[in-house]
């Protein structure tokens, strides 16, 4: 039997936060603290394999570490997340990277859809 996925908290005041910052730049991913934004660690198990930041809630920023996520934890991790809104009956966003010129698309726009999640055609841009 696989282990559960268990989503868990993570406030920016603690060590276990500082911890998930350097496991997100061990796959070159940043993790900033702002007022707006919840964290929340994914593990299987015990084992820390991704993140979500939760940015001015409902919209989220997943990000899977490559060598400790497998393709079915990342259709879990989605699912349990449209299951939520679902539930919650709030409209939700979720936020993928756009490719540039010399990335391959990680979430191509074929998988979204097979995941139940439609494009909106839109960008989301931050202040400098």
């Amino acid at each position: 039997m696989r282990d559960p996925i268990t989503y868990k908290y993570v406030p920016n005041t603690t060590e276990e936060y500082s911890k998930l910052q350097n496991f997100a730049e061990s796959f070159e991913h940043k993790i900033t603290p702002h007022p707006n934004v919840s964290t929340f660690a994914h593990y299987r198990g015990n084992e820390l394999f991704g993140y979500s930041d939760h940015v001015f809630l409902p919209t989220i920023y997943p990000a899977f570490h490559p060598e400790f996520t497998r393709p079915r934890d990342v259709i879990q991790v989605m699912s349990d997340w449209r299951a939520h809104t679902q539930l919650s009956g709030k409209l939700s966003y979720i936020g993928v990277p756009i490719p540039s010129d010399k990335q391959r698309a990680n979430f191509p726009h074929e998988i979204m859809g097979k995941l139940g999640l439609v494009r909106l055609e839109r960008e989301v841009y931050s202040p400098q």
